[in-house]
């Protein structure tokens, strides 16, 4: 006589594991979120260093885009981090803005976060990034955030 599984033991596995798999990947999503999130902290953690590092070696200027860090001499990052949450492969945005009166300058790196909207403006006549109360944004500055 051939000791075999039955075509019924056979289900009630695959259903097992079914069950077991549909309870565990919600889990591990809000670990790959938590994850993009600390990359994308981190990395614009760096960048904002090495605009600070620009900013001084150049004559108190900031960089015109991110990507004048990688080409500009002496070189301040080897290559342009990737944000995590632009699944085309994007880079972290970057913008230099400036408050009225006085033209002081400013900059904001940001990435849009999971929603992939911006969630933040900017006054000019205080000098200061707003976000939204909903943000998921990701922005460092050296400006006020209110």
């Amino acid at each position: 006589m051939k000791k075999a599984f039955t075509l019924i033991e056979l289900l009630i596995v695959m259903t097992v594991i079914a069950i077991l798999a549909g309870i565990l990947i919600p889990s591990f999503r809000s670990y790959q979120q938590e994850a993009w999130h600390t990359k994308a902290e981190g990395d614009i953690s760096g960048l904002q260093l090495a605009i600070e590092s620009f900013f001084t070696a150049h004559d108190n200027r900031y960089p015109d885009g991110l990507d004048e860090l990688v080409t500009s001499s002496p070189r301040f990052i080897q290559k342009l981090p990737k944000d995590p949450y632009r699944t085309s492969g994007m880079f972290y945005g970057y913008t230099v803005l400036t408050k009225k009166p006085g033209s002081e300058t400013f900059y904001v790196i940001y990435s849009f976060g999971p929603n992939h909207i911006r969630n933040w403006g900017w006054d000019a006549t205080k000098g200061m990034v707003t976000l939204d109360k909903s943000s998921d944004d990701i922005v460092f500055t050296n400006a006020i955030i209110e």
